[in-house]
């Protein structure tokens, strides 16, 4: 600011809808914790889901939004056995984060 004090902004939520519409965002926004900072970071290459109880209790209310928004969206069904879950909301049960599991297939050999 122009006296040199700078100005504080509340702590945002990234990544999950990227840019959306204010509805989308406060379909979500006040249920979902998402993993504390202090217990590690998640991989890169890691995805969100909700639970079964998360997609109950929230993402149908996301999709809803996001369809009455004309907000671009995709529904996925992962089995919990076919990904690692590397992050789990163990306080709420709404939401898992995880990664693909690594091929058992073993590398050819060139020959």
């Amino acid at each position: 600011m122009a006296d040199g004090t700078k100005e504080a902004f509340p702590a945002a939520k990234l990544g999950l809808l990227g840019s959306s519409t204010e509805k989308v965002v406060d379909a979500w926004i006040e249920k979902l914790r998402g993993p504390n900072k202090r217990q590690g970071g998640i991989p890169r290459n890691a995805r969100f889901y909700f639970t079964e109880l998360g997609w109950r209790e929230v993402g149908r209310y996301v999709v809803e939004a996001c369809q009455q928004t004309g907000q671009e969206y995709r529904v996925i069904k992962v089995k919990e056995g076919t990904v690692n879950v590397v992050w789990r909301d163990r306080h709420y049960g709404l939401e898992v984060a995880a990664q693909p599991k690594k091929s058992l297939r073993t590398p050819r050999r060139g020959g």
